[in-house]
């Protein structure tokens, strides 16, 4: 009997034992890829932070196809990264998917904060050969995972007014102007041109700062940092002396970006145009000098740039990892809401496939009915986003701050470039300057 119950005993043990093993498929499911499902079938609530109002369009949008999710979302201001940041370094909790502009995506990517989505369950990669390539670069880790995904690109160039081109350059032809400021020099001769030309009145731009925006990524050949150590590139002295002559010669209005004054300029004749990118049209331009349409064009410069760009990605402690896929998906990689956003905003999108089908017949009645995005998919194509670091915005703030003391004649030039090397050492004592 004692025998039979041994027996007994170690059959159920066994059987036990394998119950164990039956278990591990359930946990590889949850690695699994999700599911395809009809979007009437996901049903639940998501949360979305961000500093801008965005999500407001996009939730209305994805209302439509996605009638049983709920999506939350919270509009946070000027401290947004500080308290982003604060809750992905404790590994608190927080949003299920979060925005990042592109100046501090790889703070972010570098403290493991999104979901690798080129991993299960998500298999971005495929699903993401229609993404430009720079956007996709910037929102990939040190190992090429893709972690977060912008729904629009921002290159950009110089948006000028035709009326005073026609005035001072005998031309508003964008591919003309391009011509002209297709070099620093040729940049420098059109400024000058409009100074004197307009008896001091007009200036090029509005503030030679601005110039860094397409310098930074266009015109230096090096990171910031690379290997823990400091690079000063060798454009940065050559930067400077161009800030002091704009400065010198009045080629610059003198204006603090995002100022009244700086956002008045798009409506008098105190400015020929403003360095931005996409968004400076719709955000910057159409709010300013609403009376002004048609009267604007869009140019390039000496150089490709990019500027900005929201990135959004899933947060790891989220709890509504499918919900939130489903939405990142959605707004970054459907083609038909793409589409429609950027017919709806004017806004520059991220697929390449919308890109050229918007191109063929695109008309911005803004610039006078200049193919605006035929433009931008020239200039995107030309970006070199490989130079981006998480050190970037703060290492640019402290060389424009030298800059400007040098284009106002308080500093030598080598006693401005030894400041800033200082300042990025007091800034960053992690990294070695030498």
């Amino acid at each position: 009997m004692k025998k039979k119950l041994c027996v007994c005993l170690a059959v159920l043990m066994v059987l036990g034992s394998m119950a164990g093993c039956g278990s591990s498929p359930s946990k590889e499911k949850e690695t699994a890829a999700f599911e395809a499902k009809d979007p009437s079938e996901y049903s639940g609530t998501i949360t979305i932070w961000s500093w801008t109002d965005d999500p407001k369009y996009q939730i209305e949008a994805f209302n439509k196809v996605y009638p049983n999710v709920k999506v939350e979302f919270t509009q946070i201001g000027e401290d947004y990264d500080v308290k982003m940041q604060t809750i992905v370094d404790n590994e608190a909790d927080g949003p299920d998917i979060f925005c990042a502009d592109a100046k501090v995506v790889k703070n972010y990517l570098e403290s493991d904060a999104w979901e690798n989505l080129s991993a299960e369950p998500y298999n971005a990669t495929a699903l993401a050969e229609d993404v430009i390539g720079y956007t996709k670069e910037i929102g990939s880790d040190a190992q090429g995972n893709l972690r977060a995904l912008c729904w629009q690109a921002t290159p950009g160039g110089l948006w000028y007014k035709r009326s005073m081109a026609k005035e001072y350059l005998g031309t508003d032809d964008p591919e003309e102007v391009s011509k002209m400021l297709s070099s620093t020099e040729g940049m420098l001769d059109v400024a000058k041109t409009i100074h004197d030309k307009s008896n001091g009145k007009t200036a090029f731009v509005t503030n030679f700062q601005d110039l860094w925006m397409m310098s930074c990524y266009g015109q230096r050949k090096e990171p910031w940092v690379k290997d823990g150590k400091f690079i000063m590139d060798d454009y940065v002295p050559e930067f400077l002396d161009l800030g002091k002559t704009f400065r010198e010669n009045g080629y610059d209005a003198k204006l603090d970006a995002w100022s009244t004054a700086w956002y008045a300029a798009a409506a008098d004749d105190s400015l020929f145009g403003y360095v931005l990118p996409t968004w400076g049209m719709q955000y910057v331009i159409q709010g300013s000098a609403p009376d002004s349409k048609g009267d604007w064009a869009i140019a390039s410069m000496p150089a490709s740039y990019f500027n900005g760009g929201t990135y959004m990605g899933i947060y790891k402690k989220s709890t509504q990892k499918e919900l939130a896929w489903e939405y990142l998906k959605f707004i970054t990689l459907d083609p038909d809401y793409s589409r429609q956003y950027a017919i709806d905003k004017s806004d520059f999108p991220a697929l390449v496939s919308v890109e050229d089908e918007l191109v063929e017949s695109y008309s911005d009645t803004w610039c006078g009915g200049q193919n605006t995005f035929a433009f931008f998919k020239e200039e995107a194509g030309k970006i070199n986003a490989s130079l981006v670091t998480k050190y970037d915005d703060t290492i640019n703030n402290l060389l424009l701050q030298n800059a400007e003391l040098y284009a106002q004649g308080e500093v030598t030039k080598e006693e401005a470039l030894e400041q800033f090397k200082k300042d990025v050492a007091n800034a960053y004592q992690s990294i070695t300057v030498e």
